[in-house]
């Protein structure tokens, strides 16, 4: 009996031929048997295939670019400092323009010759004066940076440091906050001792240990994932270049300025030739 169902069930199953062949010879280029369900593997393998190479082509190449909704941090950074460029370009371009028109209308006698006024000052006043922005004008540049705020955070990541210890380099308080555009890379710490020892916020190896007649002792140290610590206004050094160093310990000592100001460090944290805002690493009082 079940040799009679067996030999029923094969009766009933499906065979198909794959053929490629030459219409005109009718010679067979290619020939494969396929069933129901190799037909399914090789249908769901070549989709899937298909579906990798279009991921490959559409994600892994520069064409990505291209498509809506999609822009690289990079490019919105510089798209944008273009757009600031432009900007400055086209003030310069107006300015130079009415500076033009000033020196015409003095060639063409429309404004007499005064030496106690020169062309500045003329071009001033041949300026147009923009009209004051409306309330709608406002109530929508308000909105619109509110909006975009939270995308310009695009342009100088936070770098990520999750798992990491960040030492204090001295105990003190903080004396003067980070301040890039007053090109004030790092932070100023106050100490109240006259001598106290400065220590390596991670583990790391001196690159540099000097001293400089502006800031003192300087070291700085090199840490992993390319992180750069420096510290400046210090009285004494304890290492040296190429030594190794642990996160907490002492590399210098700092004590009173020579100016006789009360002791202070200047601390930097840098990654990747970029200066970060130490506050946002480590825990100052």
């Amino acid at each position: 009996m079940k040799k009679n169902n067996k030999q029923k069930h094969k009766r009933h199953v499906r065979k198909f031929r794959l053929t490629i062949m030459n219409e005109n010879t009718l010679d067979m280029f290619f020939t494969m048997r396929l069933t129901k369900t190799k037909m399914w593997v090789y249908s769901l393998s070549v989709l899937a295939i298909v579906c990798i190479l279009f991921y490959i082509v559409l994600f892994a190449t520069p064409i990505k670019h291209i498509l809506p909704g999609y822009l690289d941090p990079k490019m919105k950074q510089q798209m944008l400092t273009d757009a600031f460029r432009l900007e400055e370009l086209s003030e310069k371009i107006e300015r130079q323009e009415v500076y033009m028109d000033v020196v015409k209308s003095l060639m063409s006698g429309q404004y007499e010759m005064d030496t106690t006024i020169n062309l500045d000052s003329l071009a001033e006043q041949h300026a147009v004066v923009l009209k004051d922005a409306s309330e709608a004008e406002k109530t929508y540049r308000q909105a619109y940076e509110e909006k975009e705020k939270y995308n310009l955070t695009a342009f100088e990541p936070r770098v990520d440091t999750e798992g990491w210890l960040f030492y204090m380099p001295v105990n003190g308080k903080l004396a003067r906050a980070y301040n890039s555009d007053e090109k004030h890379f790092g932070i100023d710490l106050a100490t109240t001792s006259s001598r106290q020892a400065v220590m390596s916020v991670l583990d790391g190896r001196i690159i540099l240990a000097t001293y400089t007649p502006d800031f003192d002792y300087i070291v700085m140290v090199q840490h992993n994932n390319d992180f750069v610590s420096v510290y400046q206004q210090m009285t004494e050094v304890l290492k040296s270049v190429g030594d190794e160093v642990k996160a907490g310990e002492p590399i210098a000592f700092i004590g009173k300025s020579r100016d006789k100001s009360n002791p202070h460090l200047h601390f930097e944290l840098w990654h990747k030739g970029r200066p970060l805002n130490p506050e946002e690493y480590i825990l100052f009082k």
